[in-house]
């Protein structure tokens, strides 16, 4: 293996520490790509394995002719990284992304001239990142950091000015990066991927950051560039304000994730409906009032709407109807009203906590039958319930009746039961009145016979 210049080991279910390799094995290594595994230990003792031809695998990487690419991430790593990376002058991708890795990270990170990529993300990291650790990134395209940790920090003075002027995509996040809103970012005309995530970033959103995303920007190093931003995540953080218009004007947007801020506004921009690329749309746990745009169905390819824990008031357009491809909704915990939507998409939404919080919301799938909040129905509302109360009447009747029957009935024959003399009177009298009813029938009859015989003589 000693003319190897290339390893790709990812995906490939390794599990525990890397067998140690003899030296020599690896004088040329160009791309060593082990992510995606679960491998674990130290991240210096990777290294030292990694070496082939001296004791130090950075002092002869350096002397590779081509650019080295190193992947370790998806793994369970751990330890720092060591300081003597900075002597690796070839390195052009260093991905640790999702490892357990500790410890500061050196300065000496900063002296890769040749570093286009460098992903730390989900680490334990610790202490501070400066400005020191950007000196001589000048090929800088891609960064990513954030820390599992709460011991970690991104500080940059007021004035600084990042050497990377190629940088296209930035996440940084699960760190201390504000209060401010770092200035440094106007000058990185070149973005088009920005996250900034639980940060601690509090205040207002600058209107220069607004003016790097407007296609109406008075600044045109800034539209020209901007125009090709396609995802914003300032979640997590303590926004205020509204929503201006002008931050919905990349027309390639994919992503815009405002949540968990403190963003008030007494309406979503209407011109956001007009982000026809936009997949994904999160403004939840804010503080917005009015209603949602009528026009939010020309959005046709978004997937993921989140417009919870808000002040929402007004129906749910009819048009959202319309959205196709929407598969995750969530409006619960506003003041919704009127009839939930039905078609499409929304024959899908089957769980009622989507619109939990919602007390003027019905229809399916809540259990509040819309039917009496329609139009015209308070006519036959009220008809109803003339005839609910005319049937109670009539019911108060009926029992009433039933009542007195049985009363008096149980009443007669009750004491009949119980009073033997009674009984006896009452039947002599019955028995009285009946033979005296025969002795007049007798008698009438009699008479009729009678009248009748002298009148046929």
């Amino acid at each position: 293996m000693s003319n190897l210049t290339e390893l790709y080991l990812y995906s490939s279910s390794l599990r525990g520490p890397l067998p140690v390799l003899q030296r020599g094995n690896l004088c040329k290594p160009e791309i060593v790509d082990l992510s995606n595994n679960d491998l674990s230990g130290d991240i210096t003792q990777m290294l030292d394995i990694l070496s082939s031809c001296s004791n130090h695998l950075i002092e002869k990487l350096s002397h590779s002719v081509g650019k080295f690419k190193l992947d370790l991430s998806f793994n369970s790593l751990s330890g720092p990284i060591p300081a003597s990376i900075g002597n690796l002058s070839n390195l052009a991708l260093l991905d640790l992304e999702e490892n357990i890795m500790n410890g500061e990270i050196p300065e000496s990170i900063g002296q890769l001239t040749e570093l286009s990529y460098l992903n730390l993300y989900q680490n334990n990291w610790e202490g501070t990142m400066t400005n020191t650790h950007f000196h001589n990134l000048t090929n800088l395209v891609s960064f990513s950091v954030s820390s599992k940790a709460n011991t970690f920090a991104f500080k940059v003075t007021r004035e600084w000015i990042p050497p990377f002027k190629l940088l296209k995509r930035m996440e940084i996040s699960d760190c201390q990066l504000g209060p401010t809103f770092p200035s440094w970012l106007r000058n990185l005309t070149l973005l088009n991927w920005v996250f900034l995530k639980n940060v601690g970033i509090s205040g207002e959103i600058p209107h220069w950051f607004y003016n790097m995303l407007s296609s109406q920007s008075t600044i045109p190093m800034f539209w020209m560039v901007m125009g090709r931003l396609r995802s914003i995540d300032l979640s997590n953080n303590s926004f205020s304000g509204g929503i201006p218009a002008s931050i919905c004007s990349p027309p390639s947007l994919v992503l815009l994730e405002l949540s968990n801020n403190n963003l008030s506004a007494d309406l979503i921009p209407e011109k956001l409906t007009e982000l026809i690329h936009l997949g994904i749309l999160n403004l939840s746990w804010n503080r917005l009032t009015g209603n949602i745009p009528s026009t939010i169905g020309s959005l046709k390819d978004l997937e993921s709407l989140d417009l919870s824990h808000n002040h929402l008031s007004g129906p749910i357009p009819a048009s959202m109807a319309s959205m196709t491809f929407l598969s995750n909704l969530n409006l619960s915990y506003n003041n919704l009203s009127g009839q939930i939507p039905f078609g499409n998409q929304f024959d899908t939404f089957n769980d009622p906590s989507i619109y939990e919080g919602n007390p003027k919301l019905c229809g399916k799938p809540l259990p509040t039958n819309c039917s009496s909040a329609l139009p015209g129905n308070e006519e036959k509302g009220g008809k109803h319930e003339d005839g609910a109360d005319e049937k109670i009447e009539r019911l108060w009747l009926y029992g009433s009746i039933a009542f007195g029957y049985i009363t008096g009935f149980w009443l007669v024959c009750g004491s009949l039961m119980l009073k033997r003399s009674w009984r006896h009177a009452y039947f002599n009298f019955a028995f009285d009145m009946r033979d005296k009813l025969l002795v007049l029938i007798a008698v009438n009859l009699a008479r009729v016979k009678r009248k009748f015989g002298l009148e046929r003589n």
